[in-house]
């Protein structure tokens, strides 16, 4: 069951935004305006960790048992909940990963040095957050290492670099946000990725999975996170 834990007005276009605590203990945030939420609310970083990191980055390693370094582009950096994932990854794999990350609208260090500041991911979060955005920056970690881009803009006018690795897309719900989920989109990540290469997201509308196989994606419907049915890994085809 969630609570409503804090509400501020700022963030994603200057709406009022609340702190919600989910049903595996880690929190998301709500925009009433929009009535949506920046995760599931059955488990904030269950579904990332489910749908992101082993549906994604470890497919993709069991795929290239041999690679030391892999290239990720995330559509929505939010409240960093997938990059602090991601940073977890590559300690445990010793790997390095070059994490490129488009934001429209960035959440500030206060919203987000409270909402990581109870948990084991403050520390990684502040760095993250904190970070210069449109250079390249090393984030420290234990092991292997974690080099990030911000890139404060709108998805549709955003550079994409090439020779990606996992793409990580995480906008809002179709429904929510038009315009982040169209072939006029997919098509320049479909050119961007290796020939090994995969995306993966929560999402399995019928739309997103339309706008995937007509720029040339392969398709796999995935069982989904705890009380999803259904979520999306695309392949370069």
């Amino acid at each position: 069951m969630m609570d409503d834990v804090d509400v501020r007005t700022e963030g994603w276009d200057g709406q009022e935004i609340r702190v919600l605590t989910t049903d595996d203990g880690s929190k998301t945030l709500y925009l009433p305006g929009m009535d949506e939420t920046y995760h599931s609310t059955h488990g904030a970083v269950t579904e990332s960790s489910y749908v992101y990191i082993e549906r994604g980055l470890d497919c993709w390693r069991a795929e290239n048992p041999g690679a030391h370094q892999v290239r990720v582009f995330e559509m929505g950096l939010g409240t960093g909940t997938n990059a602090l994932l991601a940073m977890e990854w590559c300690v445990r794999w010793g790997c390095t990963m070059h994490y490129y990350t488009v934001e429209k609208f960035p959440l500030s260090e206060t919203l987000m040095r409270d909402y990581w500041g109870d948990t084991g991911y403050a520390e990684q979060s502040e760095a993250l957050h904190a970070a210069p955005w449109e250079e390249w920056v090393n984030i420290p970690l234990p092991a292997g290492q974690f080099k990030l881009f911000k890139h404060h803009s709108d998805i549709q006018q955003a550079t994409v670099p090439n020779q990606l690795d996992v793409v990580f897309w995480d906008a809002f719900g179709p429904k929510k946000q038009e315009g982040v989920w169209g072939e006029r989109l997919f098509e320049p990540i479909y050119r961007a990725l290796n020939t090994s290469g995969l995306l993966v997201t929560y999402s399995a509308a019928g739309e997103v999975k339309r706008s995937l196989k007509l720029v040339g994606f392969a398709l796999e419907k995935l069982d989904g996170p705890p009380f999803k049915r259904h979520m999306l890994r695309a392949r370069k085809g």
